[in-house]
């Protein structure tokens, strides 16, 4: 098998029967491919001379050619010799192309390249006398090469040359047979507002070589206007066609929506879909979904036709009927289940109608499984739409993406797979910097679920190829601003990145490849370094001056630049002067970010989650605290935790306020679960959504058969709740780096206990508001004296551990790291860790 020079897991073979199964069942049995026998190896090359040229048929087209002539370079390229492409009947050598560029072949593979959902299955095959690169059209042939050369130890990690590995392997060989095709019909990852002109052609090339491309062509994107501008005249004689909005015609501004219930509107837009097919007889789908936002007609028509999804769904239902009818074969309509039409239609779905769930955005208080599902039971084949990086939401910071969370990736790719999705589209940037590693791993796990088993060695061989000697300070790298370890945004930090860079240019000098690959991550930390000092116009320049690197997307930043206070209305002319940087200023860049960014001296300390009352402490009463309101922060599907305590099997009684944001009422009802570690089912112990948005409070009654530890957990879709409980009843927040710190809006005073023998109180907050109080009630830090986003460390006084400390007036996000990160509004409601509280008392309630 084909070897590396550095340090590499050998991946082991695709498991593309069990991946296909289903897939088969549905489809129809595919053809055996004939007796089992042993793999084969064949050699390629050996001692630099190459072994076998690539073969194509005598009427192979110009784009197999082209994948014929692209493996023979990089053959060459690996091997250091030259393959030659000749024509052949594929009998010898490596034979690249259709099946039926090679008649003679006896494969025992039947390809149906008419069937939409089936063209991009190829087969590798190594034999004797060479390979077989076959595929069922001209795509699947050039998966077929990329994954034939990804086998060898060819990458393509990120987009462009730079972060391209090419081995060096003058003896060459492989060995494999296996039959492929994707877990998903469709697979995109692409860049929101687009990718500059100079990254065009290294996106294409990624997308390719990585196999995360569109084989079905699926078009959901918002239709509407564009019907109503290739129909102008015809909008402009029937303003009927309209939405009827607050008793009047909308028809300018943004957001148009069409008057559904109208029939000659449907008989309109059906002619424009009909048009569209003939004009473009091999597209695969057209398009259906509403223009964004709100406006829907108010008609008493529009709404005797029910629900906002029925109406979309009947004008998809109309068009993908009258595609279906100009016999051009299966033709489909594209709509999402997003906004106002992502609740589950109550007709059914026309069985050529495919609905994209979206996984933001949802209203009326369903999960992204209940919008699935619903549409699911009324015969809709489902894709997904994911939100993998969008820049108003985590401008482009380490960790803030759910595309810099590789094992987010290896969770919902399988995790929609099983619910019978089969469409996959992700929103993302041209942000490699922070996310460049989420999305290779998502491309490897699209195409593979077996892949999402095997992050660990995906990101092995990530680190071991691009960095080779220097794979140990860049694995550090990436742990730190890894999403799933929730990196917290500050001068901490922004002095580790620079430092493990450091590391790694060091081990690695002399390799201008991997040097030049750290170096993009020196000029992304500059970014994030510029961004936390509070600098927008700073870090908006020097991202226009790294924008051709592609590890942060200008293209995005640019039209939010207001957000941030740059007023800027073009780009400044001495900004378009300005060269990329150059390799000099990228190591000064690094020595100064080092020494003006250090590191925290305190050292984390780690506590249970198996968490006991505090009554054993004896404590001292404490005047109770306040709680501001309770918000689930956006992106967090799981709501917010709190953790109470019953002293026998019981119930919890509650006052609940939900929607005390007007804006967000759409959200749905509060959901409330409470669950016991107790329970062996992992079920909760009792559930309630009986409280809905509309500001006003009401009991909610849990009850539990279990004695003992419980949480609450919260989801409110982030419209904000409030949550009032009696008096002493134990109530406790979590508000370590793990749990995100306690998602409160307003002021709050709440207070923590500080162990015996801790010398020091360290922690990160947000927000520069409140103080920070010791045991005796006095200041020992100003909190709005402290720089935020950042971290903050003060000296235990004498006497003062043992206490309960208290946080006043503050509006932060906190995160204790040295003592129990727990906060609770006074002590009667505290509960502690179980080795704290039996260290400092010789027992603890049980």
């Amino acid at each position: 098998m084909a070897t590396d020079t550095i340090c590499y897991k050998q991946a082991r073979p695709m498991n593309w029967a069990r991946m296909l199964l289903g897939v088969w069942l549905l489809l129809g049995a595919f053809p055996a491919s004939g007796a089992e026998a042993a793999t084969v190896e064949v050699w390629l090359a050996r001692d630099g001379r190459a072994q076998q040229a690539v073969v194509i048929g005598e009427r192979a087209s110009g784009r197999v050619r082209a994948a014929a002539e692209e493996l023979a370079d990089y053959l060459g390229r690996i091997a250091g010799t030259e393959f030659a492409v000749q024509q052949g009947d594929g009998a010898s050598g490596l034979a690249v192309g259709v099946l039926t560029d090679f008649p003679a072949l006896a494969t025992g593979v039947a390809f149906d390249p008419a069937d939409p959902l089936r063209r991009e299955q190829y087969l590798l095959r190594t034999h004797p006398q060479g390979a077989w690169l076959l595929g069922a059209t001209e795509l699947a042939v050039e998966h077929a090469v990329w994954d034939f050369l990804y086998r060898l130890g060819y990458r393509q990690f990120f987009p462009g040359e730079k972060w391209e590995v090419v081995p060096t392997l003058p003896d060459l060989r492989l060995a494999v047979d296996c039959l492929e095709a994707p877990a998903y019909h469709a697979r995109r990852i692409w860049y929101g507002h687009g990718p500059l002109p100079s990254r065009v052609e290294g996106h294409r090339q990624w997308s390719a070589r990585n196999r995360v491309v569109q084989g079905f062509r699926l078009h959901s994107s918002h239709s509407y206007e564009a019907i109503i501008a290739a129909n102008r005249q015809a909008f402009e004689a029937r303003p009927e066609f309209y939405a009827l909005v607050d008793g009047q015609r909308r028809t300018t501004g943004g957001d148009i929506k069409f008057c559904i219930s109208n029939p000659d509107l449907r008989k309109l837009v059906v002619d424009h879909a009909v048009r569209e097919m003939q004009a473009s007889p091999d597209r695969d789908s057209i398009s259906m979904d509403p223009s964004d936002g709100g406006n829907w007609c108010e008609c008493r028509p529009c709404a005797a036709m029910g629900s906002i999804s029925d109406r979309v769904l009947t004008l998809a239902n109309e068009v993908a009927e009258a595609i279906n009818a100009l016999e051009l074969g299966d033709r489909y309509v594209g709509i999402y289940a997003y906004g106002f039409h992502c609740p589950p239609p109550s007709i059914e779905v026309h069985p050529k109608v495919i609905v994209s769930a979206t996984a933001g955005f949802l209203r009326g208080g369903y999960t992204l499984e209940q919008v699935i599902r619903g549409w699911q039971a009324r015969g809709a084949v489902m894709g997904v739409y994911d939100y993998f990086s969008v820049m108003p939401w985590d401008w482009d910071m380490p960790g803030q993406a759910r595309a810099s969370r590789p094992w987010y990736m290896a969770e919902t790719i399988p995790e929609f797979h099983g619910m019978n999705v089969r469409f996959h589209d992700a929103e993302s940037s041209d942000n490699w910097g922070p996310n460049g590693l989420g999305y290779y791993v998502a491309a490897r796990i699209l195409w593979d679920l077996d892949q999402a088993d095997r992050v660990d060695e995906i990101i092995d061989d990530f680190l071991c190829r691009a960095f080779g000697p220097a794979r140990e300070p860049l694995a550090e790298f990436y742990r730190l601003i890894d999403g799933d370890n929730r990196p917290l945004l500050s001068e901490n930090l922004v002095g580790r990145m620079y430092r493990s860079l450091a590391e790694g240019r060091r081990r690695a000098a002399g390799d201008h490849s991997i040097l030049g690959r750290i170096d993009d991550l020196i000029l992304y930390t500059r970014y994030v370094e510029r961004k936390l000092q509070g600098d927008p116009l700073g870090a908006l320049r020097h991202c226009h001056r790294i924008r051709d690197g592609g590890m942060v997307h200008f293209r995005a930043m640019w039209p939010w630049r207001h957000a941030h206070g740059v007023k800027l209305e073009t780009i400044p002319n001495d900004w378009l002067q300005e060269k990329p940087y150059e390799p000099a200023e990228i190591v000064a860049m690094l020595e100064a970010g080092i020494e003006a960014n250090r590191p925290v001296e305190f050292t984390p300390v780690a506590f249970s989650q198996d968490l006991v009352p505090v009554t054993p402490l004896n404590l001292p009463e404490m005047p109770t605290g306040s709680l501001g309101d309770l918000y689930q922060r956006h992106g967090r599907q799981g709501g917010f935790d709190l953790v109470t305590w019953l002293d026998e099997p019981g119930e919890i009684e509650l006052q609940v306020t939900g929607g005390l944001i007007a804006h967000y009422r759409d959200r749905g009802h509060v959901k409330i679960n409470l669950h016991s570690p107790q329970e062996l089912t992992l079920q909760p112990v009792a559930h309630d959504e009986s409280v809905p948005p509309d500001g006003q409070e009401r009991t909610v009654t849990l009850r539990t058969p279990h004695a003992g530890l419980h949480r609450l957990e919260l989801r409110d879709g982030g419209d904000a709740s409030r949550l009032v409980w009696q008096d002493g009843q134990p109530m406790t927040l979590p508000c370590s780096p793990e749990s995100g710190g306690p998602p409160v809006h307003g002021a709050w005073t709440l207070y923590f206990y500080v162990p015996r023998g801790t010398r020091e109180v360290a922690g990160y907050l947000n927000h520069a508001s409140g103080r920070l109080l010791d045991g005796a009630g006095a200041e020992v830090l100003a909190l709005t004296e402290i720089e935020v986003p950042g971290y903050f460390n003060v000296p235990v006084p004498e006497g003062q551990d043992g206490q309960l400390w208290r946080v006043e007036r503050s509006r932060a996000r906190l995160m204790l790291m040295t003592v129990p990160p727990y906060l609770a509004r006074n002590e009667r409601e505290l509960l502690l860790p179980r080795e704290v509280v039996e260290a400092e008392s010789g027992k603890a309630e049980r």
